[in-house]
């Protein structure tokens, strides 16, 4: 199972390092969790983990510090690293993916995203180390995009075909319903507050069908309050983008559900 996987915390606050790697724990993780970067960059020259997750802000060796090193080693190269600050600022979200970070959570942050993307990175950087075409596989993929607001539906359209992605729209949930009927999508973007048939309403009927419920979904929202998010996510979304949504971040979050996704397609399709 993927919760059978060691992880390493990094943080210099006693409180957030303590709660988080408790928490990992209980979901069956083995969990190392260190202060400091420098006391990280020892660690990982006698111990492998599976996954990263490092604070930003850090006195001494900061974050980004830790993941150029991180990056530059043959041992640790290949290990995802989750970047983990309170700091919302895009530049930072940027500069973090582009140093070669594989995710980014903003805190505080809610558990259930947290669980799905250390799962998404765990299971994602797998099938990256068994070397399938997965830029090839995906440009084939097919998006709906559920928006309501016209310039925030044309907007995200023109971020997914940028990305690479077939884009296709509904401007509300009953549009978004009659589309899943006849075509073939492998994501959806939907928007929560939407007029009529919002945004939980189609992802609870979507989950109550069998020819869907495999779809994944990304929820899109103005709202970043933790009960929205679990409310999402205790009706199946995949992961939730707070709006204003960051371009970069965006194509990340797209790129490896998507990954995700053609990975347990592919482990199924061996099943058999």
């Amino acid at each position: 199972m993927m919760a059978n996987k060691s992880l390493l915390v990094v943080d210099d606050d006693e409180n957030n390092r303590s709660i988080l790697s408790r928490r990992l724990e209980k979901e069956g993780y083995t969990v190392a969790a260190v202060d400091s970067g420098q006391e990280a960059l020892h660690l990982l020259r006698f111990e492998r983990f599976d996954l990263i997750l490092l604070d930003v802000m850090m006195p001494g060796m900061d974050g980004y510090d830790v993941l150029l090193r991180i990056k530059a080693d043959s041992n640790s190269l290949d290990t995802p690293v989750i970047m983990i600050s309170a700091i919302k600022d895009k530049n930072c979200v940027i500069n973090c993916l582009h140093l070669g970070a594989s995710d980014y959570l903003l805190k505080p942050y809610n558990m259930g995203i947290v669980k799905s993307r250390i799962w998404r990175c765990l299971g994602t950087w797998r099938g990256v180390n068994q070397e399938r075409n997965w830029q090839t596989d995906m440009q084939n993929s097919n998006v709906l995009i559920v928006e309501d607001d016209e310039f925030n539906r044309d907007l995200l359209q023109r971020r997914v075909k940028q990305s690479g992605f077939k884009a296709w729209c509904a401007k509300n949930g009953k549009e978004a319903l009659e589309a899943l009927k006849n075509h073939k999508f492998d994501l959806l973007l939907l928007d929560l507050m939407m007029p009529g048939i919002d945004g939980i309403e189609v992802l609870k009927r979507m989950k109550a069908d069998k020819e869907f419920m495999g779809i994944p979904v990304i929820m899109v929202s103005a709202l970043d309050d933790s009960a929205s998010i679990d409310t999402c996510m205790k009706h199946g979304a995949t992961d939730y983008i707070t709006k204003p949504f960051n371009a970069v971040l965006l194509r990340t979050r797209i790129e490896s559900v998507l990954k995700d996704k053609q990975l347990k397609e592919t482990e199924d399709t061996d099943k058999r």
